[in-house]
């Protein structure tokens, strides 16, 4: 069997989440020692890197941003090796995610040019149209209503966009 190439999960969450809180999901979620995780604040990475060795290689690497403002409180990135794409793909991490934390997650993948994927604490998968002005993220359309967010459109013609 072949293994994938190394991806990245880039991901907002409607949660902020912890830094030892995420920490503990990356190990648990990928099944890796702590010498094989970084995690790191966006603001605090070359401080970070700085306390680890230069030649140091991570399995997973993840920045976050708890500064996010409109539907969603959080992003974060994380690069993984091909190893760890097989174990958990790009849909169970964020499902797996939105569970642990009771948030709803969008995330990108395969969707037309504009619409995300969202995926609610239950692991119900919508389809989402989202505005962005730099860290002010607003969903202003999905194929299924948002718990919290009562004033969104619902509109299931986005499955059908291509």
């Amino acid at each position: 069997m072949t293994e994938s190439e190394a991806t990245g999960y880039d991901c907002l969450s409607s949660r902020p989440v912890p830094e030892g809180e995420l920490r503990t999901f990356l190990l648990d979620c990928f099944e890796i020692t702590e010498a094989e995780l970084f995690v790191a604040h966006t603001d605090r990475i070359t401080d970070e890197l700085r306390a680890r060795p230069a030649d140091a290689v991570f399995a997973a690497y993840c920045t976050y941003d708890p500064q996010m403002s409109g539907h969603f409180a959080m992003s974060f990135n994380v690069g993984i090796e091909g190893r760890l794409a097989d174990r958990v793909g790009r849909r169970e991490f964020a499902e797996r995610f939105a569970a642990r934390f009771d948030a709803y997650v969008l995330y990108g993948d395969a969707e037309p040019p504009g619409l995300w994927t969202v995926i609610l604490p239950d692991g119900s998968r919508l389809r989402a149209a989202m505005e962005q002005d730099d860290d002010l993220c607003v969903l202003y359309a999905a194929t299924a209503p948002v718990p919290g967010l009562p004033d969104l459109r619902v509109d299931e013609g986005l499955w059908r966009i291509r």
